[in-house]
């Protein structure tokens, strides 16, 4: 099993490469929408080094496997919404090789202790509609759904 620590400077460029795998992965989910990129260094550094978010990776013999990133939000400013402060999940991935041995669930966990510590209300994140793997492990944490986005093309 490998160990979930929080990331470090010098996980960066293994990080870029697990972000390539994922950026592929939206490609082929969503190909009118997504490319195939790398994430900016500056994003990632950022992610590690900002108070109000945290970047866990899971650790397997020096190899990154996967990541989180969990970052403290506020409910936005509007008379009907309740407000909240919370734990959004602006990434999970886990490296195709890895997946289906608990490596999310892992990282999830990471990420629920780090919003629990915060006193935080809820956790949130968002998946692509046709991604049902990861719909599916999200449900299975009893994640609910809240709120869809939908989109017209119009070209």
């Amino acid at each position: 099993m490998p160990q979930i620590r929080p990331a470090q400077l010098a996980d960066i460029g293994a990080i870029g490469d697990v972000y390539a795998e994922l950026f592929a992965h939206m490609h082929t989910l969503q190909p009118g929408y997504y490319l195939q990129a790398r994430q900016d260094e500056g994003f990632i550094q950022t992610m590690i080094e900002s108070d109000q978010t945290a970047l866990f990776v899971a650790d397997k013999d020096s190899q990154i496997l996967g990541f989180i990133i969990v970052q403290q939000q506020k409910t936005p400013p509007y008379n009907c919404i309740t407000p909240h402060d919370f734990a959004y999940i602006i990434d999970l991935v886990v490296t195709k090789s890895a997946r289906g041995m608990g490596v999310g669930k892992q990282l999830m966990q990471a990420a629920q202790e780090w919003s629990q510590v915060r006193k935080l209300d809820y956790i949130e994140l968002g998946v692509l509609s046709n991604n049902l793997g990861a719909i599916a492990l999200y449900e299975q944490l009893g994640f609910e759904h809240s709120t869809s986005i939908m989109r017209k093309t119009l070209k």
